[in-house]
């Protein structure tokens, strides 16, 4: 009894605190007008949101192209815009109060796997880093695709009374269906990284003979591999090289750019390239960059990044003895998000903003590496 009222006494204080500073981030943007992401885009999801509002109040169906991301999260929005008074401050409200339960289900993840100290290790960055805290009180997607892949990863590995097999996988579906819906590149890292986890699962299942299972691990990554194409070909690109390549080449303007003169044209140039856009994906800016407060500010959180990444590689020796599914959803989603979104990403302001998608994981499995080396006193 003492030990839940524990535990939900902590699980109260992440969230509290996670949604606390993201209350006095709204509030330092309204007062004073402060926060570095509230930019054109921003502004343009709200513009976007509240024109859909004004069509459904007009009994008009509304707008629709899965191209355009825009209309994708301004489907999203627009319920506040029907509430009277303060309809964008609504939002930013919703969105705050999504990115607290998304850092939850991060420390409920850490914690499950190792420990308390873990879960607060790991959600602590997530709280109270600015980039993440100014981010998700404004109405950008970042703090939705938190929410939606923390939550699918809840519901599919931790243990869970209320939602039992095989209603845990369809809500699992829906929520990890966000992330792709609000970012379409996602989907063919997602169907990736889910096809690469049920291949391990089958392997190591002990239900099933040899040959049955190097048939369905086989059946399940060929099925991956089609499924992905078809969708990157549908809805991304016939060439997906030169696809990631242009969009590379558009990102590499402005004060904050890294690599300008490296565009790998080939798929050779493009595997070389790839770990090398994979770090400064995940760690950008670097010593060399820094020009100014702001690039320190995002350089210092780079480093706190680059410390949780040391000790990730302790943390995955340590989960693949808990969860060798788990161990491989996490770590095939790092590689694959860091290095495809590496190869699109020529700017160090948006890749801050990118790389939330996946650093979750990163803290995760720091934290469960922090905790295996040093014991706290909680």
């Amino acid at each position: 009894m003492i030990r839940e009222q524990r535990f939900y006494s902590t699980l109260l204080l992440v969230l509290g605190i996670a949604l606390s500073v993201r209350i006095g981030a709204i509030f330092i943007g309204q007062i004073i007008g402060f926060n570095p992401f509230t930019d054109f885009q921003v502004d343009m999801h709200a513009e976007t949101a509240e024109d859909l509002a004004v069509t459904i109040l007009q009994a008009k169906l509304p707008e629709f192209s899965i191209y355009r991301s825009t209309i994708r999260w301004g489907l999203i929005l627009f319920p506040f815009w029907l509430l009277p008074g303060p309809s964008r401050l609504y939002a930013q409200f919703g969105i705050a109060l999504l990115s607290s339960l998304g850092i939850v289900n991060v420390f409920l993840i850490a914690k499950h796997y190792y420990s308390t100290q873990a879960g607060i290790i790991a959600a602590l960055p997530l709280a109270l880093l600015p980039s993440y805290f100014f981010m998700h009180s404004v109405v950008q997607r970042e703090a939705m695709v938190l929410f939606g892949f923390t939550t699918a990863f809840v519901l599919v590995f931790l243990p869970n009374k209320y939602v039992l097999p095989p209603y845990n996988y369809l809500l699992a579906t829906i929520f990890v269906l966000i992330p792709a819906y609000l970012r379409l590149p996602n989907t063919p890292i997602i169907l990736a990284t889910i096809a690469i986890t049920i291949a391990v699962v089958i392997v190591r299942s002990n239900r099933i003979s040899f040959r049955q299972k190097i048939q369905a691990a086989m059946g399940v990554t060929i099925s991956g591999i089609i499924a992905t194409i078809v969708l990157i070909q549908t809805f991304i690109s016939d060439n997906p090289t030169e696809y990631l390549t242009t969009l590379r080449e558009r990102r590499i303007r402005g004060r904050a750019t890294y690599l300008e003169g490296v565009i790998p044209a080939s798929i050779p140039e493009s595997i070389g390239f790839s770990w090398i856009g994979a770090v400064y994906f995940l760690y950008a800016p670097f010593p060399w960059h820094v020009e100014g407060i702001n690039d320190l500010v995002i350089m210092l959180e780079s480093m706190v990044g680059i410390g949780f990444s040391i000790f990730a590689i302790f943390g995955v020796l340590v989960l693949k003895e808990r969860s060798v599914p788990a161990t491989v959803a996490l770590v095939s989603g790092i590689v694959l998000f860091s290095v495809l979104y590496g190869f699109g990403t020529g700017n160090y302001g948006t890749g801050l903003r990118h790389r939330q998608t996946i650093f979750w994981a990163i803290y995760i499995l720091g934290a469960i590496g922090i905790s295996s080396k040093v014991k706290f006193k909680i």
